[in-house]
């Protein structure tokens, strides 16, 4: 197989990045009204939701499956963009309903990449009626569904991006939530919630509302590959060295990584099969290769520091 089919692999992951990988993003999309066994909260499809809780759904124009917006037995708010927008509960100070937790599951259109950087957002904004503000809302990334009915209670995963804006006190205008985290590879789902338990959940009250909750409007997510731009990978070209190239039984790898910087050097053949992985710790590292037991032909030396990749090159081998 030629080594092309391989580069433009490497090129189409470029191509896509910049891509928002969230289905159904803004909740425009909904399920036909003529499917009445379709509960309201499913019908943004493909979003579904996690648990037993009652996640809500808000449409100015679909009213068969969900609450009317802008005016709602919730508030007011308008979307943020288009007509649609989500809703949950992600606190409840009521005996019974301790730790109830409400929280929205979707698919990406894409598996995530290993040691890829993702930059990740979405908007909130409170319901009008909380008694309570709180801090505590965040994303989980996983390989696999974390779809359990059997509960409404909070689930004890550990989201890779929370709110670090503090507490959220607007009931008027939508604020971002962002972040960004590097991938461990394959995963699929995206949930959004409240991942504490009561006791670890940030609150501040209200006192002029009546309704003993923390409830959030949900619109416009977002989540895009940010490995590196094309400005960061020309910054590290001068810092790496490949000598010789072409080569015959060994070629030398260096870079000079800054302070606080560690990667890994990676070989791969050209159908990418990863042949080689050496870690890179600060300051000067320098790496022999051994060619001897590689056959002629093309080969890709692949480099990444603090989890970016941030530099992919030729190794021509002769023989």
């Amino acid at each position: 197989m030629k080594f092309f089919t391989f580069f433009s692999l490497l090129f189409l992951s470029q191509f896509i990045r910049g891509q928002n990988l969230v289905m159904n993003p803004s909740f425009e999309d909904t399920i036909p009204c003529n499917q009445v066994n379709y509960p309201p909260s499913f019908s943004c499809y493909p979003w579904f939701l996690a648990t037993s809780g009652n996640v809500d759904y808000f449409s100015e124009t679909n009213q068969c499956w969900s609450y009317s917006a802008p005016e709602s037995v919730f508030g007011f708010q308008y979307a943020r963009t288009g007509v649609a927008y989500c809703g949950l509960l992600i606190y409840e100070n009521i005996p019974q309903f301790y730790n109830y937790r409400e929280y929205l599951e979707g698919i990406l259109y894409d598996t995530l990449q290993t040691g890829h950087t993702y930059c990740v957002s979405f908007y909130v904004v409170n319901g009008n009626f909380n008694r309570y503000y709180s801090a505590s809302i965040g994303v989980y990334f996983s390989t696999d569904s974390v779809y359990d009915q059997s509960t409404i209670y909070n689930l004890s995963y550990v989201p890779q991006i929370i709110n670090t804006n503090g507490i959220i006190y607007d009931t008027l205008n939508w604020t971002q939530i962002s972040g960004t985290f590097v991938a461990g590879g394959g995963e699929k789902f995206i949930t959004i919630g409240n991942f504490n338990d009561d006791a670890n959940t940030v609150l501040d009250s209200n006192t002029y509302a009546n309704q003993p909750a923390v409830y959030f409007y949900i619109d416009d997510v977002s989540v895009v590959d940010c490995t590196v731009g094309i400005n960061e990978i020309e910054s590290y070209k001068n810092k790496i060295s490949l000598l010789p190239n072409p080569a015959k039984d060994e070629s030398v790898y260096s870079i000079f990584l800054n302070r606080n910087e560690t990667g890994s050097m990676i070989v791969y053949s050209k159908l990418g099969v990863k042949l080689l992985n050496k870690q890179l710790v600060e300051g000067n590292n320098t790496i022999s290769i051994p060619l001897s037991e590689l056959g002629a032909g093309v080969y890709f030396i692949q480099t990444y520091v603090n989890g970016k990749n941030t530099d992919i090159r030729k190794l021509v081998v002769i023989k």
